[in-house]
């Protein structure tokens, strides 16, 4: 009996053993891996144009924040490999977009999805190996892939921009081809919900290039709660001068513009202007002029620098909107966001100012206390 019971504990034993072992064996090739962590959920964000302090922190920070972001670029361009950009600059592309939108008072929440990044990304590589910029790109090109011919046909495309910068340029719209301000149409059409993003940095070979996808499934769809009835640009309000630009533009939907008319004055100085020639099947409706004669071709064109807040009164006579002529009429007040206005309001600080300063070995954690 002594046997058995021992055989039997030194069997238990071996079996137990067998399972460490086992299990051991199991779980010694397991991998170990920590999925992405989740973003920061979409911000909807909203600014009143009608004060001049909350534009100047809105610009400053929030535009601002999507400045110099690196793009970190990933690829290979024997093979065509188009690669990935930092999430960064994803991050940085949308927050302009909806900085712009939150500017002109319509949705701003604005998220970009991964599909259409891919697509744009391939866009862009194609855009900068062909030196070339084609929103219909031959099978013959480059690095051509349908996916990005795609993206091409359904997205702003800039060559010499990329990230951030190219948004700001779509809404200045500079050169002899945009006179319709097409690309500003589209960054500013109230329905998108969806966009997209592809990016190349500048190289010792190669121009910087973007592609926006501007084209989602609302296109069309019902048009959203806006802070005016129409968007114009420069909207109505206060408006930092390095976002005016010669090219200013003022869109209702379906509005007929044949018969429209568009004055400005200046401390009640008239302005000199020019209506460009009118382009539909772009966004909404718009009308686009150049103010003061300036060289709305030229990407280096920039608006006054006002030394002092500028009022700029705008009319647009005889908008046709369901068979009603309509006038509008707002201003745009130009400033500097470097100086503060009269509606600034220094930050207060409270608590003690005589606080006991530590010798400069001292760990703050456990100040030195003296006698």
């Amino acid at each position: 009996m002594l046997t058995e019971t021992f055989l039997s504990v030194r069997t238990t034993r071996i079996i137990l053993l067998g399972l460490v072992l086992f299990q051991g064996s199991l779980f010694a090739d397991r991998i170990r891996e920590l999925g992405e962590p989740p973003r920061n959920p979409a911000i909807s964000f909203a600014v009143n144009t009608g004060s001049r302090e909350d534009v100047r922190g809105f610009f400053n920070t929030i535009y601002r924040a999507s400045d110099g972001v690196a793009i970190l670029w990933t690829w290979d361009r024997a093979s065509c490999t188009p690669g990935t950009t930092a999430q960064e600059l994803r991050d940085a592309v949308a927050l302009r977009i909806n900085f712009f939108r939150a500017m002109e008072g319509i949705p701003a929440s604005i998220v970009l999805s991964n599909l259409y990044n891919v697509k744009d990304q391939q866009a862009a590589l194609m855009m900068t190996v062909n030196r070339s910029l084609s929103h219909a790109p031959p099978p013959s090109w480059i690095c051509y892939t349908a996916d990005g011919a795609e993206a091409a046909g359904k997205s702003n495309l800039a060559l010499g921009d990329a990230g951030p910068d190219a948004i700001s340029g779509y809404i200045q719209d500079y050169g002899a081809n945009n006179t319709a301000a097409g690309h500003r149409r589209w960054i500013l059409y109230p329905q998108t919900k969806t966009m997209g993003t592809g990016d190349i940095p500048e190289s010792d070979t190669d121009f910087a290039a973007n592609a926006t996808w501007i084209l989602d499934a609302n296109f069309g769809g019902a048009r959203p709660a806006t802070r005016d009835e129409f968007v114009s640009w420069p909207p109505p309000g206060y408006v930092p001068y390095p976002i005016v630009h010669p090219r200013w533009s003022f869109a209702y939907p379906n509005a007929n513009f044949s018969g429209a008319t568009v004055s400005m004055s200046s401390n009640g100085v008239s302005m000199a202007l020019r209506l460009e020639a009118f382009a539909g099947d772009i966004g909404e409706n718009t009308l686009v002029w150049v103010t003061a004669n300036l060289d709305a071709d030229d990407s280096r064109t920039t608006f006054f620098r006002p030394s002092a807040d500028t009022v700029y009164a705008v009319t647009v006579r005889n908008v046709n909107i369901g068979g009603t002529l309509r006038d509008f009429t707002y201003n745009v007040t130009v400033f500097d966001p470097a100086i503060p206005g009269p509606d600034y309001l220094p930050p207060v600080i409270s608590g003690p100012d005589n606080r006991r300063r530590l010798p400069m070995d001292a760990n703050p954690a456990h100040p030195v206390h003296t006698h």
